[in-house]
């Protein structure tokens, strides 16, 4: 990395003190720094998942994705406090309440949460010109049994057939665990792809175009329920530099 002109001085070298966008070690900078800060205010990573944060009144969580943090908790004095806490240090932009999330739109009813990703799916689908397929009923073709690559088999690109792998992954991570047995058994072939394969791949997102409307649905229990619903506002995105 170069200096910028009229910064050099002889016999000295420079120290970076804060992390720039790029750098394979920016993120971890950043989510070093964010956590210790808010650990001072109450706020522990969780045992299940180092991105998100529990203050220790246990009402309040904190998902980190980059720069773009969810406040989960009831509406009242902690969640305005936090936010002052994470004004007070970083450049804070809140978003309101929270109705989409890296794709998938959130809705809050009395009953629970919803996540819906038709418009993530229909995203995917136009983005490998499958918005026109013809749908099926199934993710995968019982009847035909998918094996390595052999010498009889044509072979096709293994880049596009991972990149439609990768994102039916996120699919089945937030959405559609519907999807896992089907994503697994394909990736086998991630390395060496036949048509055969791609042909299976394909399959799954024509699945997809008729089931593009099926949401995820959480029920929330009595004493959750009441503690979400003591004020009108469940969640706030928050843009945090």
């Amino acid at each position: 990395m170069d200096l910028p002109e009229s910064s050099h001085l002889d016999g000295m070298v420079a120290r970076l003190k804060m992390g720039i966008y790029g750098l394979k070690k920016s993120p971890r900078e950043w989510d070093y720094r964010l956590v210790e800060y808010l650990g001072h205010f109450g706020f522990a990573i969780t045992a299940w998942d180092p991105c998100v944060l529990v203050n220790r009144s246990g009402d309040l969580f904190l998902p980190i994705y980059v720069d773009d943090n969810t406040l989960l908790g009831a509406t009242g004095e902690l969640k305005e406090q936090t936010i002052n806490v994470l004004n007070t240090e970083f450049k804070v932009n809140d978003m309101g309440e929270l109705n989409r999330l890296l794709g998938i739109q959130i809705t809050f009813t009395n009953d629970g949460i919803s996540l819906s990703p038709t418009t993530l799916i229909n995203k995917i689908l136009n983005h490998f010109s499958m918005q026109d397929c013809k749908p099926v009923p199934t993710p995968i073709n019982s009847n035909h049994q998918l094996k390595a690559i052999d010498d009889e088999d044509e072979r096709t690109n293994a880049t596009a057939y991972q990149q439609i792998i990768g994102s039916l992954r996120y699919l089945v991570t937030g959405t559609r665990p519907d999807l896992s047995y089907t994503i697994t058994h394909l990736s086998q072939f991630n390395s060496s792809p036949s048509t055969k394969h791609l042909t299976a791949n394909q399959r799954v997102l024509r699945y997809l175009k008729g089931t593009n409307d099926r949401n995820l649905f959480f029920p929330w229990n009595n004493q959750f329920k009441m503690t979400a619903y003591r004020d009108a506002s469940y969640g706030n995105c928050l843009d945090t530099r």
